[in-house]
């Protein structure tokens, strides 16, 4: 099962991963993005079970560590709705 985050701080073949998944996004089958430094997001959009066995395997291959106790900001139930700059408490 691929994950949402992985950390490429032990990662010495970041140029190699990189091309990896940029390959898989120009063939529009991942979406991945930096979150920080060396945390990234990788959402499946279109891999089959074996592309998603093979990614996981390269990513350890390669030392690029799940990391399933990122927190990004996201997924935080914040809604501008909410925000009244007459509510009491902003005074």
């Amino acid at each position: 099962m691929l994950s949402k985050y992985y950390s490429l701080d032990e990662c010495y073949t970041k140029d190699q991963v990189m091309d990896y998944l940029e390959e898989l996004q120009n063939e529009e089958l991942i979406v991945f993005d930096f979150i920080d430094k060396d945390i990234i997001k990788i959402k499946d959009i279109g891999l089959s079970e074996k592309q998603i066995k093979e990614l996981s395997g390269f990513l350890d291959d390669n030392d690029v560590i799940d990391y399933p106790e990122f927190d990004d900001d996201e997924d935080d139930d914040y809604d501008d709705e909410d925000y009244n700059p007459n509510d009491d408490y902003f005074f």
